[in-house]
C-alpha cells in the first residue's frame, strides 16, 4: 500500500500567501521548517522521500527509497536551476537505468514566458537511443490541466502514448488520471485515477508551485492536506484513505495516518523538518 500513500500523504504543497501555488517558481516557503524527510511504513514495506534544497530554499532533488516484498529500490531526480531559479535539466537516477548500464539519464526542461513548456529525456543504450517527450498543456487562467506523452522507440519519429489529465478544488488537486493510448480505437483508455474528495485546513509539509510538475509530483501543488481520496485502477475496486494527521505549532503535519479499505490496513507517515 505504499505506493498510495506516496501519491496521497506524501507529495503535498504549503503555501505562504493563499495564491502561492498557483504561480511559484519553486520557492520554499517553510523557512527554517524545510521539510528533510518523509518515512512511511505499512506492514513490512517502507518508503523514505529525501528532500534537499538550494541556498534560496528551492528543492533540487528528490529521492525515494522504497521497500516493496522484501526487494528495495530508489529514484533520484536532481535538478539544475538557472540564476533565476528556473529548472533547466534533471538527472534521473532509477534502477532500472542502472540495469541497462547507465548511472543517469537528463530531461531537458523548456521554459518560456513564465511556464513550463516540455520535458524531453534521452535514453542511449549504446545500440539504440530512445526518447521520451512530454508536453505541458495549461487552460486560459494558467493552470496545468494536461500532461501527454510522446515516445521515440528507437525510430526516429514520436507516437502518442499515454496522458496525465489534472482538476483542481481552489488551491489543491482534485483529480489525478492517467491514461494510455489505445492506438486500436486511436483513442485514450483510463489507466488509474486519484481522487481527493476532502481535505484540511492546515498546510502541507513543502511548497513548490509549479515545479511539482517538472519533478513528476503533481500533487506537490496542493495547499492543504487530503483526509478523503481513493485510487481507482479498473477493473480492480477502488482504494479509499480516510487519513488523519498530528501538527507541528506551524500546522504543518508531524505524523499522518491513513487507513484503506477494503484492504482494511494502515499506512503511517512521519515527517522530519529542519
Amino acid at each position: 500500500m505504499i505506493p498510495g500513500i506516496l501519491s496521497t500523504l506524501l507529495f503535498y504543497s504549503c503555501q505562504k500567501e493563499v495564491d502561492f501555488a498557483n504561480g511559484a517558481n519553486g520557492v520554499n516557503n517553510a523557512k527554517n521548517h524545510l521539510l528533510r524527510r518523509v518515512v512511511s511504513k505499512s506492514g513490512s514495506d517502507s518508503s523514505n522521500l529525501i528532500f534537499a534544497y538550494n541556498s534560496s530554499e528551492q528543492l533540487i532533488q528528490l529521492t525515494t527509497v522504497d521497500v516493496t516484498g522484501g526487494v528495495k529500490t530508489m529514484t533520484s531526480e536532481r535538478a539544475e536551476r538557472n540564476s533565476q531559479g528556473i529548472i533547466q535539466k534533471l538527472f534521473i537516477k532509477d534502477d532500472e537505468y542502472q540495469r541497462l548500464g547507465l548511472d543517469s539519464v537528463i530531461t531537458i526542461v523548456q521554459y518560456s514566458g513564465g511556464k513550463y513548456l516540455s520535458k524531453v529525456t534521452k535514453i542511449d543504450v549504446g545500440i539504440a537511443i530512445f526518447r521520451d517527450s512530454v508536453a505541458i498543456i495549461y487552460d486560459p487562467s494558467g493552470k496545468v490541466i494536461s500532461e501527454k506523452m510522446y515516445d521515440d522507440f528507437a525510430v526516429g519519429s514520436y507516437d502518442e502514448t499515454s496522458k496525465i489529465d489534472f482538476t483542481y478544488a481552489d488551491n489543491n488537486i482534485a483529480t489525478v488520471k492517467q491514461y494510455v493510448f489505445n492506438t486500436s480505437i486511436s483513442s485514450y483508455v483510463l489507466n488509474v485515477a486519484y481522487t481527493y474528495d476532502e481535505y484540511d485546513n492546515n498546510r502541507s509539509p513543502l511548497s513548490i508551485g509549479y515545479d511539482a510538475f517538472v519533478f513528476n509530483s503533481p500533487t506537490l501543488y496542493s495547499s492543504n492536506n487530503p483526509t478523503k481520496y481513493s485510487i481507482t485502477s479498473p477493473p480492480a475496486p477502488a482504494l479509499t484513505y480516510a487519513a488523519t494527521y498530528t501538527y507541528n505549532p506551524e500546522t504543518r503535519p508531524l505524523t499522518g495516518v491513513a487507513t484503506i479499505q477494503p484492504a482494511n490496513s494502515m499506512v503511517t507517515s512521519t515527517y522530519y523538518y529542519q
